[in-house]
């Protein structure tokens, strides 16, 4: 499958240099979140468009590259991925996701659940990325070295979750969010993941 991919820049906490080096590529089209778009600015990488309520940035500014989204039933976060799926995205990486209040990031895994469209979705962060898991996948399969460490949680209840080529695998198990998946190992294979609710594999 060929993805069409976006990144969305949030308004967390401003990414390192080598992140952004690492996540925003010439071929790339971003976005911002709200006050996002003026931290990419801030480290020179050109907003195609920002995406919100609006209320963080210079509206002037940023007036003929805005689209107020009015959605309250979700956050800015959910609004952005939303309208990037009606465009037609389905890949979207997330950049400025780190940092904030513990409501904040709590709603940042509450919007990777409610979404409801198979958008594949990564967030990158300093020390980790998050790759979100939907049911529709046939599978996922991500290489961990041996000995690295990785965790997956059920953000929706799964009655058959499968985890195999890891140090502990599952298999067809009902799982929903707990402590379950945490501090798995790899064993220098890919780990392979299917599940019937939405999962995130942390690594």
């Amino acid at each position: 499958m060929r993805f069409m991919t976006a990144i969305l820049w949030c308004n967390g906490e401003a990414p390192s240099n080598d992140l952004v080096r690492r996540v925003v590529v010439e071929d790339k089209r971003v976005f911002g979140v709200d006050g996002g778009a003026e931290i990419a600015l801030s480290m020179g990488i050109e907003v195609e468009k920002v995406l919100g309520d609006l209320d963080s940035i210079d509206i002037n500014k940023w007036e003929e590259k805005s689209e107020y989204l009015s959605n309250q039933d979700t956050s800015d976060f959910g609004k952005s991925i939303n309208y990037l799926v009606k465009l037609g995205f389905t890949e979207i990486g997330v950049i400025g996701i780190d940092g904030g209040s513990p409501e904040h990031l709590l709603g940042i895994w509450g919007v990777l659940a409610e979404i409801k469209d198979n958008v594949k979705i990564i967030l990158h962060h300093e020390a980790r990325t998050t790759y979100r898991i939907h049911p529709n996948y046939d599978d996922t399969e991500i290489f961990v070295e041996r000995g690295q460490e990785f965790s997956v949680f059920a953000l929706t209840p799964c009655n058959n979750l499968s985890l195999s080529g890891a140090k502990w695998n599952i298999e067809n198990e009902k799982i929903s969010l707990s402590s379950r998946g945490l501090h798995n190992q790899g064993v220098g294979k890919r780990v392979s993941i299917k599940a019937d609710g939405i999962v995130v594999l942390i690594i």
